[in-house]
């Protein structure tokens, strides 16, 4: 069992969909999204791709309440505050809030897809010094006016620790995948 973390983006007839990373959602059995009020809702994965680390549920929208707004990653400018939210190694911690400054809006990192120690792929990504650990992986990084401008998806650490080297795929990116 495992966890991350999710932003609802979007809602349509009697469906609602979660956006999250393929990390989070790769070689899942099943699927349980708990919603901010503690209720756990069944989900399905719709679209998974290891290239952009995104991932699409879907899950009956009975009980959600509010879709995220969405940003502009494009229009953000170093220095701009923005909050990662999620849940940092697990449940425990859920809706966990951190603090930043978008630190890069056109940062590329290398990602090793099959862990052979060789890069693959140059994910394009914002970089914040906001906290994103464990689990918040797949949750919504937003703006100061609570507008989704990323989804959570990795830390940079050369010695174990979080030290402000974190990253997130630009909401726009996010929307031409999804």
């Amino acid at each position: 069992v495992g966890t991350g973390s999710g932003v609802i983006y979007k809602s349509e007839g009697d469906t609602a969909y979660v956006v999250t990373n393929h990390h989070v959602v790769e070689g899942a059995s099943g699927i349980e999204v708990t919603l901010a009020d503690g209720t756990k809702v069944e989900a399905q994965v719709v679209g998974s791709d290891i290239w952009t680390d995104l991932a699409v549920l879907e899950m009956s929208n009975d009980k959600v309440q509010d879709v995220v707004e969405l940003g502009d990653s494009d229009a953000l400018k170093r220095g701009e505050a923005v909050i990662a939210i999620g849940n940092p190694l697990g449940l425990e911690f859920s809706g966990s809030v951190t603090s930043g400054v978008v630190s890069g809006t056109d940062r590329a990192v290398p990602v090793d897809l099959d862990g052979d120690g060789t890069q693959d792929w140059q994910a394009e990504v914002l970089q914040t010094d906001a906290a994103i650990n464990p689990g918040n992986s797949g949750g919504a990084l937003v703006d100061a006016r609570g507008r989704l401008i990323g989804i959570n998806t990795a830390i940079a650490t050369k010695t174990g620790f979080y030290n402000g080297y974190s990253f997130a795929i630009p909401v726009n990116l996010m929307t031409k995948i999804v």
